[in-house]
Parts: structure tokens; C-alpha cells; sequence
């Protein structure tokens, strides 16, 4: 199904490389020998490959080990140097809570472009049929989350109020949420929620062909539009 981005909701990676404080390692250079873990999905291990070529070595230098998705467990009990696909809005603090202090080391650092890393999507058949519905939903999504951006402990306790059995909620997504307020959620270029630019997904699709994610043929500008970002 041919779908088209109408805002992007994060305006960074939230997928990180995450080794414990205590193990020194503080950059890709840092993993010659080291075990990496990865949660299955090869984008993770594509984007690994990325950030150690741009700090001196190669996929080869490390051992790369499927965990699934218990990443921070599997970190924590010392099974893995290192885990990538984890997100420094979650696990990094779920880590921490527990008592093993982590340091991050972002993708957009070391290679890997500026990507968005959540997006709000309809389909193009969708667009074409029922464009009103689309503009209503989009302008209702849009004051959500400015409420939120405005109001972010507000926004949690809709969440717990919604989700009382979601003891996380309180636990984990409040510090998320200022984590994420602080340098995630607003545009740098715009100081806007939702912003995207054709330059930053001109830079994402091609890395993308150079990996052998889309076809070298697709043509991005048609992955998304600017028509609802005002």
C-alpha cells in the first residue's frame, strides 16, 4: 500500500548504541573485540555498520549477537558490551532507574543521517478519496500534541488516567516525555512540531539506496508532502 508522511513526529533517532558507564566505551571505536547486540531487525545492524566505518573500523571488528528485544536486560546483565536499537528515551532510562548508569552514543554522530524517527501516515488512496477527513484528522492530531508540548506532565496524567494498569506510565514515560520535550519533539529550523524538509529526506533516502533498504529508482519526494504542516 503506497502510504505518504504528513508530519514527522520525532525530529531525530530515538535508536541509539548503548554500552554501560562502567564498561569505558563511549564511542564506535571503543567496540573493537566487543560483543553488540541488536534486536533482529538488520536496519540495526546496517546503522552499526555505518557509525563504526566513521570512527575507524568495520562490522567485522565486532561481534554482532540477535538478543530479540530484551535489550536492556540482556546489557545490564553483562551478556553484550553493547546493544543498538534501543532508544535513549526509553531504555536508557529504565537502565538507570535500575542502577546501571549507560552512556549514549547517537547515530546522527557518527554517519547515519538526521532521520525521523516516528511519522504520522495515511495511505494515497486515502488522500485522494477523502481529503477532508484526512485535513480534520491531521488538524485534531496536531492540537493533541500541542498540548502536550505545552503541557507534558498534563499528557501523562490523561495517559495514567487512561491506562491506570500501566504502572510504566508514571514510572518510565514521565521522564521520557521530558527527555523527549527537551530535544525531540520541535523542529530545529522551524521551532514547529511536525516540520520535515525535502534536504533531510533528499540525505535519508539515499543513505537508504547506498544500504540497499529502497529501490535505487523510488523517487522520495513522493513519500511525503508539506501540504499539512502550516
Amino acid at each position: 500500500m503506497p502510504i505518504v508522511e504528513l508530519k514527522a513526529i520525532v525530529q531525530r533517532p530515538l535508536n541509539s548504541l548503548m554500552a554501560l558507564e562502567s564498561s569505558g566505551i563511549s564511542r564506535p571505536a571503543d567496540l573493537k573485540g566487543k560483543k553488540v547486540g541488536y534486536p533482529g531487525i538488520e536496519w540495526n545492524v546496517k546503522m552499526l555498520g555505518t557509525m563504526l566505518e566513521a570512527d575507524g573500523l568495520t562490522l567485522a571488528d565486532v561481534e554482532v549477537v540477535d538478543i530479540g528485544w530484551a535489550l536492556w536486560e540482556t546489557l545490564a546483565a553483562g551478556t553484550v558490551d553493547a546493544v543498538i536499537g534501543a532508544y535513549w528515551s526509553h531504555e536508557s532510562i529504565l537502565l538507570e532507574q535500575k542502577g546501571y548508569p549507560v552512556t549514549v552514543i547517537y547515530p546522527e554522530e557518527f554517519g547515519v543521517p538526521q532521520y525521523y524517527e516516528m511519522m504520522l501516515v495515511t495511505s494515497e488512496r486515502m488522500l485522494e478519496e477523502r481529503p477532508d477527513a484526512v485535513e480534520r484528522f491531521v488538524r485534531g492530531f496536531t492540537r493533541g500534541f500541542e498540548y502536550g508540548l505545552d503541557n507534558p506532565q498534563g499528557a501523562i496524567d490523561i495517559l495514567l488516567k487512561l491506562n491506570p494498569e500501566q504502572e510504566e506510565i508514571e514510572e518510565i514515560e514521565r521522564p521520557s516525555i521530558d527527555l523527549l520535550t527537551d530535544q525531540a519533539w520541535l523542529a530545529e529550523e522551524t521551532g514547529k512540531f511536525g516540520t520535515m524538509t525535502a534536504e533531510r529526506w533528499r540525505s535519508v533516502a539515499q543513505f537508504m539506496k547506498e544500504q540497499g533498504e529502497i529501490d535505487s529508482d523510488l523517487d522520495e519526494t513522493k513519500a511525503w508532502t508539506d501540504e499539512y504542516l502550516d
